[in-house]
């Protein structure tokens, strides 16, 4: 019988520098569907996996926010703007009024910076030997410094935002259209659900736009129900699970880990929570908007005002 879920959305909180590989851990584990795997021991050969892959998207759920003193020489940095994942500027600091070059990016960012530029001074500064790309390196700046991971006190280009949703197949793949954030995804390529740690039955998101109860809401239980279970009949054939994907339909509930800064996400708000957007795409983002409006109304107000308070609908 297939299962059914409804969308749901929250918050991967990263606060300090130290927790960055655990945070890292849990995103990636997320595609494969192996989070039960989880242990106090586990995130650093996790890691270590994903670098030797050469698939480093997954550690782009993690940001650091450097600072550096305005100086001749390290105003270099600033023509490092090409490297994706990487945000720099020269803001004055809200804590003490003096003018600071920032610098933020994901941990796949700073590695490229030292791959491309042989610039590894914030690598060196974060202080985590698993993610260095040489161990001779010599820094190039004059006082890099670590602020925060994540949130910061500087503007919203600097403050980062990682979400877990359920949502469905369709909704994914019109969200992962937005280039400039990160996204993992759970693998419909490796998770094969016949087997017994999915209940060996397909999960589906509950549709937003088909009312229960109705003559078309039973037409599509229906064909979620043949889709199951030719899914099954082909995985007892020896299917594997690369072959069994190709029946998955848009309802197929897919876990999302999504990452971006706080000026991305104004953006893909303005488009996703738009009545223009399909509705299981805005039932998400909508519930993200409520979320991150909660815990940073400053920054989400004129967002929820015309999304969620009904400015726009």
């Amino acid at each position: 019988m297939v299962k059914i879920v409804k969308a749901d959305t929250e918050i991967y909180f990263l606060q300090q520098l130290s927790d960055i590989c655990i945070h890292i851990e849990k995103c990636g584990r997320t595609c494969y569907k192996s989070e039960d795997k989880i242990t106090t021991e586990t995130a650093i050969p996790f890691i270590k996996g994903i670098l030797k892959s050469g698939h480093e998207s997954v550690i782009e759920h993690a940001n650091i926010i450097f600072s550096m003193p305005v100086t001749e020489k390290n105003y270099r940095v600033l023509t490092m703007r090409d490297i994706r994942g990487l945000n720099i500027s020269v803001e004055r600091d809200p804590a003490d009024g003096v003018e600071k070059i920032i610098v933020s990016g994901n941990m796949r960012a700073l590695r490229d910076i030292a791959r491309q530029y042989d610039v590894h001074d914030f690598l060196l500064a974060a202080g985590n030997p698993l993610f260095y790309i040489t161990e001779s390196a010599k820094p190039v700046f004059d006082g890099v410094k670590v602020e925060s991971v994540q949130t910061s006190r500087f503007s919203e280009q600097h403050n980062y935002i990682t979400t877990h949703s359920v949502c469905d197949v369709g909704a994914y793949k019109d969200i992962t259209r937005h280039r400039l954030a990160s996204f993992s995804i759970e693998s419909t390529r490796f998770c094969n659900y016949s087997k017994g740690k999915f209940g060996g039955e397909l999960t589906m998101l509950e549709p937003c736009n088909i009312d229960k109860g109705t003559e078309m809401y039973s037409e599509w239980l229906g064909c979620m129900e043949m889709i199951e279970k030719a899914y099954m009949k082909m995985a007892a054939l020896g299917g594997k699970s690369d072959q069994l994907r190709m029946l998955l339909p848009h309802s197929a509930k897919a876990d999302m880990i999504m990452s971006a800064n706080i000026t991305e996400w104004k953006h893909i708000f303005s488009l996703r929570c738009h009545k223009a957007a399909h509705p299981s795409v805005q039932l998400v983002m909508k519930m993200m908007l409520e979320a991150f409006y909660k815990k940073w109304p400053a920054f989400f107000e004129a967002e929820y005002q015309r999304f969620i308070c009904g400015e726009e609908v």
